[in-house]
C-alpha cells in the first residue's frame, strides 16, 4: 500500500489542477499559435515572391541602362562626326567618366547638339557643299568594297582601296553628294595610270576643303566647270576602265595643303550610316578625321588630256 500524508495530497492536486489549466489553456492557444506559424509561411512566401520580382526588376532597370547607355554613346559618335566633318568646335572630353550619370551626359550632349545646330545655321553655304549623302538610289546598291587595305583584283597584291565601290545596275543614275563645281569629266590618258584606271571619271570641288570623284562611270553628264547641285545627276553607273562589274568607285578628298588625300567615304554618308566597325576612321574621342601617308599624283585636271568615251 501507498500512503500520502495530507499535505503531499494537496500538492499533487495542486499539481494535477494547474497541469489541467495548462493543458485547457493550450488547446485553446493552439488554433492561435496555428494562425501565426501559417502567418509566418506566408510571410517568407511573400518575401521570396517580392525578392524574385525586384530581381528581375533590376534586370529590366539593367537592359534599359545599358540601352541608354548606347544610345547616348551612338549620339556621341555622330555628333562627333558631323563635327570632324564640318571642322565645328566640340567640346565633349571626359566621356568614360560621364556615362556614369547618364543624365549629365545626355544634357551635354544636347547643349552641345544646340550649338552645332546654330552654328550650322550660319554656315549655310558649307553645309550646302558638304559631300554628305549617297551617291546612289537608296535599296539599289551593295557595298562590295569598303575603304582601307585589300587585295586588288587584278594585281592580287595589297594595295590601300582610296573609296568605296557600290555595286548597282548598270545605268542607274549618280548624284551629286554636295553642291560643287565640275573640275574634270571624261577619261584620263595612259600616261596618267593612277587615273586612267578610273575609267570615265568625274571630279567635284566642294568649296575648300573637300572634293569627290565619281569612277567607271558607262556616261559623263556634265562638263568641267560645270555648277552641280546636291543631287544633281553627274553620269551614270558603268564598269569603264579597270573593273570586273558594273558599280561606282566613290573617293571623298581632303584638302592637305597641296595634296588632296583620301578619307572614307562612308564616314559622311550621313543618310547611308554604316555599322562603327565598317568605319575606316573617325569618331574616336579627341581623334581627328585620319589621312593616308601623302601620295604623289599627277590631278587630271591639272594636265587635262581627255580621252573619247
Amino acid at each position: 500500500y501507498f500512503f500520502l500524508r495530507p499535505s503531499q495530497l494537496r500538492f499533487l492536486v495542486l499539481v494535477g489542477v494547474l497541469l489541467v489549466a495548462i493543458v485547457v489553456y493550450g488547446f485553446v492557444l493552439v488554433p492561435e499559435a496555428l494562425r501565426g506559424l501559417y502567418s509566418v509561411f506566408q510571410v517568407m512566401a511573400a518575401k521570396g515572391r517580392v525578392g524574385r520580382a525586384l530581381v528581375r526588376l533590376a534586370g529590366v532597370l539593367k537592359e534599359q541602362e545599358g540601352r541608354t547607355l548606347e544610345r547616348l554613346q551612338v549620339a556621341s559618335q555622330e555628333l562627333r562626326r558631323l563635327a570632324l566633318i564640318t571642322g565645328f568646335d566640340l567640346s565633349l572630353e571626359g566621356e568614360e567618366q560621364a556615362l556614369q550619370y547618364p543624365q549629365v551626359w545626355a544634357q551635354r550632349l544636347v547643349e552641345e547638339a544646340d550649338a552645332l545646330w546654330a552654328w550650322a545655321q550660319k554656315q549655310a553655304r558649307l553645309f550646302a557643299t558638304l559631300p554628305a549623302i549617297c551617291p546612289l538610289e537608296q535599296g539599289k546598291f551593295v557595298v562590295s568594297s569598303r575603304f582601307g587595305p585589300r587585295v586588288s583584283p587584278f594585281t592580287g597584291t595589297m594595295e590601300w582601296h582610296k573609296g568605296l565601290d557600290l555595286a548597282a545596275p548598270e545605268g542607274l543614275p549618280v548624284w551629286a553628294t554636295g553642291e560643287g563645281i565640275v573640275v574634270f569629266a571624261g577619261r584620263v590618258g595612259t600616261e596618267n595610270p593612277l587615273w586612267a584606271r578610273l575609267g570615265n571619271v568625274v571630279v567635284l570641288a566642294h568649296g575648300e576643303s573637300y572634293y569627290t570623284v565619281y569612277a567607271h562611270l558607262a556616261e559623263v553628264r556634265v562638263r568641267q566647270g560645270q555648277k552641280v547641285e546636291r543631287r544633281g545627276v553627274v553620269g551614270t553607273v558603268g564598269s569603264t576602265g579597270w573593273s570586273t562589274a558594273p558599280h561606282l568607285h566613290y573617293e571623298v578628298r581632303r584638302q592637305v595643303g597641296s595634296e588632296l588625300v583620301p578619307v572614307d567615304p562612308a564616314f559622311f554618308l550621313l543618310d547611308f550610316p554604316m555599322p562603327a566597325e565598317h568605319l575606316a576612321m573617325g569618331g574616336a574621342a579627341g581623334v581627328p578625321l585620319d589621312l593616308l601617308a601623302e601620295e604623289k599624283e599627277v590631278l587630271p585636271w591639272q594636265r587635262i588630256n581627255r580621252y573619247r568615251r
